[in-house]
């Protein structure tokens, strides 16, 4: 035999080494293999001209250097590709307010990624009424850049629902869609739903799932669309859930969540957020058929 006889403890020690390197190759790999979840949803009081609505909902883009305009440009394909009346992102569209450690992970050039990231939007198909509200990352590098977004998402044919409401009119009916700013910064459930009828079907747009906790039942809200989570981005048991930034982890990490008022959807996103790596929590495109 040639060379030295591995030890028991030196052969566990080289095995761990190549598990975790092999784990890491494999969030890295998983972290664009994009997901589409249908979820169909019967509501009664959903108008009867409404039946068959379907909305695609992204969120958590987090444009950046990891999270690249190929990548994006391929998320746009499939939603091109898909039947829907609407299109709703809820919030992060880009990476912002990273601070210093974060940085050199992801390489600060803020303008490059915003223009990126509406080029790739742009691109939707017309046809779908497109909405947007945005998350922490898009509000906390300030007024002006929030607002530059803002201006760009129109540009482009997105509505940004901010503290309002938007009804949609088919036939004799409405529904409407409300959104907030994100709730670590400017929120205004009460506002937002000012205009909102009392007995109106409707749905919220909200980043962060803990808005749950803002809503009562004689609110009305049908059903309520969030992100924030990444569905925990790399899923390891009994550690992951402690480090989410939310209240309750265990009900919202990701996906449907039956509430006394209606539902919750939470988004597990697109991107990825520090370390380009998703495990156990896929990126996803919602598809929502609403009868």
């Amino acid at each position: 035999m040639l060379g030295k006889q591995l030890s028991r403890r030196a052969f566990i020690r080289y095995g761990l080494r190549a598990a975790f390197l092999m784990l890491i190759g494999s969030g890295y790999g998983l972290r664009h293999s994009v997901k589409t979840e249908t979820i169909d949803l019967h509501f009664p009081t959903l108008p009867s001209s409404f039946h068959g609505l379907r909305i695609v909902q992204i969120s958590d883009l987090h444009a950046s250097f990891w999270v690249n305009r190929a990548y994006l440009s391929r998320v746009v394909a499939q939603i091109n590709a898909m039947a829907k009346d609407i299109v709703v992102i809820t919030g992060d569209i880009l990476t912002g307010s990273v601070n210093s450690f974060f940085k050199r992970w992801l390489p600060d050039d803020d303008d490059t990624y915003l223009s990126m990231v509406i080029d790739v939007l742009g691109q939707l198909h017309n046809g779908a009424t497109k909405l947007a509200v945005f998350g922490n990352h898009d509000q906390g590098d300030g007024s002006a850049k929030t607002q530059q977004l803002t201006d760009e998402l129109h540009r482009i044919g997105f509505k940004v629902l901010r503290n309002e409401s938007l009804a949609l009119t088919y036939g004799n009916s409405q529904i409407y869609i409300a959104g907030t700013d994100d709730l670590w910064y400017s929120c205004n459930l009460p506002k937002t739903l000012a205009n909102v009828p009392e007995k109106a079907f409707t749905i919220l747009l909200s980043h962060n799932p803990d808005i749950t906790t803002e809503i009562s039942k004689k609110m009305k809200i049908d059903l309520t669309l969030c992100g924030h989570t990444h569905g925990g981005q790399v899923m390891i048991p009994f550690i992951t859930g402690y480090l989410m930034p939310i209240d309750n982890p265990c009900r919202y990490m990701a996906g449907l969540v039956r509430e006394d008022y209606g539902y919750t959807y939470v988004n597990r996103g697109i991107g990825t957020l520090v370390f380009p790596m998703r495990l156990g929590a896929s990126p996803e495109i919602t598809s929502f058929h609403l009868t």
